[in-house]
């Protein structure tokens, strides 16, 4: 519901937006086109994840950045393991045809945190509390609004029903092991192309559904000495 009331207040449709979520860093590594992302990759789990971004009538954007991160083969965020890990996460900068590409490695679905109140509610609603598998993206450009979006895998069982109702069937892709339009050859591959709205006059904040939550507790440290509480 969140992210269908923002995007009704772009001035022009372009990619649906998804849930930030509460892993997001800020302090990603810029990384050269076509890196791999995890740091020890498994044999057998290794793909190719590309696509263009452009604006809504199809127009490329170079030099957009593309910040994406995800759960290792674990399931976890890097973030999770240790807070001075980072892991399969990375930002890349698309070229002149507005395409990015990277090595990651297939995305696993995975239960959310069912302590406190938020697994009390998924409880009480007699629901699971799992995520489809998903990569996260931030993409920015000059002149248009920051996408807050993820890709979905449409092969997983929880696409229809992810307990934060995050995945939409417009997200959904999937792993191509023939791909002829692969820019890395030799592995299967995801493609995933975005279209970014234009920033209107009014829009005077990013398109962001949440934030950093490093960064929130660096800034309340910094205004009374406390950390904010972090939530799911």
């Amino acid at each position: 519901m969140t992210n269908s009331l923002h995007d009704k207040t772009a001035i022009e449709e372009g990619t649906h937006t998804s849930l930030l979520g509460p892993f997001y860093r800020e302090a990603a590594p810029t990384l050269a086109a076509g890196s791999q992302i995890a740091k020890n990759a498994k044999p057998g789990t290794e793909c190719v994840l590309y696509g263009r971004v452009s604006d809504v009538n199809g127009k490329p954007l170079a030099n957009a950045t593309v910040s994406i991160w995800q759960t290792g083969a674990d399931g976890l965020y890097d973030i999770q393991e240790s807070a001075e890990s980072i892991d399969y996460r990375g930002v890349f900068t698309t070229d002149a045809n507005g395409v990015y590409q990277l090595r990651t490695v297939r995305p696993v679905g995975y239960a959310i945190p069912m302590d406190g109140p938020v697994g009390q509610m998924v409880h009480a609603q007699a629901r699971h509390g799992m995520r489809p598998a998903h990569i996260h993206f931030l993409v920015g450009a000059p002149s248009y609004l920051e996408l807050v979006t993820a890709l979905y895998l449409r092969d997983d069982p929880h696409l229809a029903d992810d307990v934060v109702f995050g995945s939409s069937g417009d997200l959904a892709v999937d792993i191509d092991a023939n791909d002829p339009d692969c820019p890395i050859k030799g592995l299967p591959s995801i493609r995933f192309d975005m279209q970014l709205s234009r920033e209107g006059e009014d829009d005077r904040t990013s398109g962001r559904v949440g934030t950093d939550p490093a960064a929130i507790k660096a800034a309340a440290k910094a205004g009374n000495g406390q950390p904010a509480r972090a939530g799911h």
